[in-house]
C-alpha cells in the first residue's frame, strides 16, 4: 500500500473487528458499515488497552452507516465491538 491508496475492508466473519495499520502508516477511516447496530460502537484503542468509543451504530435493522474523517496508527488504532453481521470501513491511506 502507499500514500493515497484507497483501503476498503469487509469482515469475512460475523463479531467486531480490529484494524492497526503497520508502523508507520496512517490512515484515515472515512466511512463504517454495518448491519443491524444494536450493540455495536466504533472507537479506538491503543496498546494499552484503552478504548475511546466515537459512535454507535443506529438500532434499525437494514444496516447503518457512520461517515467519518478518524486518522488511525500503529499506536492509536481501530476497533468495533462485536456484532452477529459482518462489519466494513473503508478510508485512505496519508502516510
Amino acid at each position: 500500500m502507499a500514500v493515497g491508496d484507497i483501503i476498503a475492508f469487509q469482515s469475512t466473519a460475523a463479531g467486531g473487528i480490529v484494524y492497526q495499520p503497520a508502523v508507520g502508516v496512517e490512515v484515515i477511516i472515512t466511512a463504517v458499515f454495518q448491519y443491524n447496530g444494536g450493540a455495536q460502537s466504533q472507537g479506538l484503542r491503543n496498546a494499552a488497552g484503552d478504548e475511546s468509543y466515537l459512535a454507535t451504530a443506529p438500532a434499525e435493522a437494514g444496516g447503518g452507516q457512520m461517515n467519518c474523517k478518524i486518522g488511525v496508527t500503529n499506536t492509536v488504532y481501530w476497533k468495533m465491538t462485536g456484532s452477529a453481521y459482518k462489519p466494513g470501513f473503508t478510508g485512505i491511506q496519508t502516510k
